[in-house]
């Protein structure tokens, strides 16, 4: 046996070198002890005569497609925990391990070979679930402070000793925000000890585009005696930035008067991130993650507003595949998802990246293109489309082919509002449609 049958036996991960044909190259030993297969049984056999029918299709997706267009991929184990039929050596096979994988195209000799680089992340996941159970936990734990911030400003030394244990960042300031005590979990979040930080006020801290708005919050706080409380994102010294959440109540002296505050810093970075994700969800497509109809409509009356302003032209143009009901039918709503999501992906690689797309509803898509000056160069656009569109489809058992019809209109040629336009290019569509031939429908090929 030589270096190069040696190589892919030493490292502590699977390899499967996948031919153009499909079938297996390469299966190196940590395969084999996972799969149950012996490298002499599993060479020249495909994935799924290897691994019989439960192998995850969308790992022969990936596979086919790095195989006839060259593309590389990575099946995320947040997605796809389970996509082999992959045990544990030496264990039962009760549960598979989860893995991440990796398809790297690899074009060798004139012909596109492919590598599939399987990762046990098993662990990985394991570590995850923990740390997700210690937020849950350390939620409940901010919950408790929270109540027990009343009892706290009653004794100093109580305060000072919960405050050294406690998960949150506490602070205390005086009324110009400088800090005269910060607890070991704030020093965490500020990224610095209360010695560097003492003598100037904390909202200098922040960057510079922040620090106006809060700190005429903290004013207003002082001046009306009120609690204090602000959302800001905050860069730490090492680079790092987080969304923090400062909220405070006044502290007063014998004779009433405002002496300071004390309060909490809080971590909010996920509730910000999260709300991104949902404010991302409310305007795309679930399916294909292209901007959603309403979303569509929007940028389309804005467009409109500003081409108008500056004598510019828009190209709205509707697309409409052809057949597609005849996928849903044939091969299951799952490959018509697929044929979705991949046609997006490939109207999407045809534009700019200024260029709008959305899936207007059901197999219909929409795409808003400014600077429409040369009809030759919609034309164009079209064209590729409808190339990109027609290209072959892998769905795992099979390839399938649609086409589309595209329906054009140009502002102000066509119409000067959006529904006007909306309406010319459905006609446009459906007139196009009407004009293809009547075999223009889907085909299917095996692989």
């Amino acid at each position: 046996m030589d270096c190069c049958q040696l190589l892919p036996d030493c490292v502590d991960i699977g390899l499967i070198l996948v031919g153009q044909d499909g079938r297996i190259l390469v299966w190196n030993r940590w395969i084999e002890e996972r799969a149950g297969l012996s490298s002499e049984q599993a060479l020249g056999l495909t994935l799924s005569e290897a691994f019989g029918p439960h192998v995850d299709p969308r790992v022969a997706l990936v596979i086919r497609e790095a195989l006839d267009f060259g593309w590389s991929a990575r099946l995320s184990h947040a997605l796809h925990p389970m996509p082999l039929p992959l045990f544990p050596p030496g264990g039962g096979r009760a549960e598979r391990m989860k893995q991440s994988i990796d398809v790297t195209s690899l074009p060798l000799g004139g012909t596109n070979q492919c590598l599939v680089q399987v990762r046990d992340v098993t662990e990985t996941v394991r570590r995850e679930a923990l740390l997700k159970q210690q937020a849950r936990q350390l939620r409940a734990d901010l919950h408790r402070l929270t109540r027990a911030q009343t009892e706290l400003q009653r004794s100093e030394m109580r305060f000072r000793e919960l405050a050294r244990q406690a998960p949150a960042g506490l602070f205390e300031a005086d009324a110009q925000a400088c800090c005269t005590f910060l607890n070991e979990r704030c020093e965490q979040l500020l990224g610095q000890e209360l010695v560097a930080v003492a003598g100037t006020p904390w909202i200098n801290l922040l960057p510079f585009s922040e620090q106006t708005r809060v700190r005429k919050s903290w004013c207003q706080a002082v001046e009306s005696a009120t609690r204090f409380s602000e959302e800001f994102r905050f860069t730490r010294p090492d680079g790092s930035y987080l969304w923090m959440r400062a909220e405070a109540g006044p502290l007063r002296d014998e004779s009433g008067r405002i002496g300071g505050f004390i309060g909490t810093m809080l971590d909010v970075t996920d509730l910000h991130e999260r709300a991104t994700r949902n404010e991302f969800r409310a305007n795309h497509d679930g399916l294909t993650s292209l901007l959603n109809r309403d979303r569509f409509e929007r940028h389309l009356r804005a467009a409109i507003s500003g081409a108008r302003e500056v004598s510019d032209r828009l190209a709205l143009l509707f697309i409409d595949l052809d057949d597609f009901k005849g996928i849903n039918d044939n091969h299951g709503h799952n490959a018509g998802d697929t044929v979705l999501k991949a046609v997006a992906g490939r109207v999407r690689r045809v534009l700019r990246s200024e260029d709008l797309v959305a899936r207007y509803g059901g197999d219909e898509f929409a795409v808003l293109i400014a600077g429409a000056g040369d009809p030759h160069n919609i034309d164009t656009i079209i064209g590729k489309i409808n190339q990109a569109v027609a290209m072959p489809i892998n769905l795992g058992h099979c390839h399938v082919r649609v086409a589309c019809s595209v329906g054009l209109a140009v502002f102000p040629d066509h119409g000067t509002d959006p529904a006007s336009l909306l309406n010319h290019a459905d006609k446009a569509m459906y007139c196009a449609k009407r004009t293809r031939c009547a075999d223009s429908g889907s085909s299917s090929e095996p692989v």
